[in-house]
């Protein structure tokens, strides 16, 4: 896996749509009070916001309207390390249920379980994936896990 291959999975993942939602975080804190996991542990690393952190520098990095005037004046993004993304490993697959609160309490509207979404999206392309996880289990490449009427999670039984 290279540090590389995510970013540009992560760019690639980036429409107009997450772009705004990147820009729009005010970084208010409220979608953390909604978190079960933050509130569970109190840790700021399991915010919400904290979990799409790679997708975020990828975006100023590359696609921000502005990242030509932040490269020219050095205030870029720092580089996303190998380490940080299997930090984030974590943080994206075993701290978050995506349940939406965090996305319920948000004043700006922003979806932000969609943003964790293309962050496992990103992740799971290049390998970062947890090992009991696979593509064909959870459907992670072709959008949320489908539950059907019956309590089957892409044609397995959930019981």
């Amino acid at each position: 896996m290279t540090v590389q291959k995510a970013i540009d999975k992560f760019v690639e993942k980036t429409g107009a749509k997450v772009a705004s939602y990147l820009d729009a975080c005010v970084r208010c804190g409220l979608c953390a009070q909604a978190c079960q996991y933050h509130e569970a542990t109190g840790d700021p690393r399991h915010a919400p916001v904290m979990k799409f952190q790679p997708l975020q520098q990828a975006y100023q990095a590359s696609k921000d309207p502005l990242s030509p005037l932040w490269r020219m004046i050095g205030r870029a993004p720092k580089k996303v390390t190998e380490e940080e993304l299997s930090d984030w490993q974590d943080l994206i697959y075993d701290s978050c249920s995506m349940c939406g609160r965090c996305t319920l309490a948000c004043p700006m509207g922003i979806d932000i379980a969609s943003l964790v979404w293309v962050m496992r999206e990103g992740m799971s392309e290049v390998g970062l994936v947890p090992p009991e996880i696979t593509k064909k289990d959870l459907c992670i490449t072709s959008g949320f896990p489908r539950v059907g009427r019956f309590g089957k999670l892409a044609g397995k039984s959930l019981g």
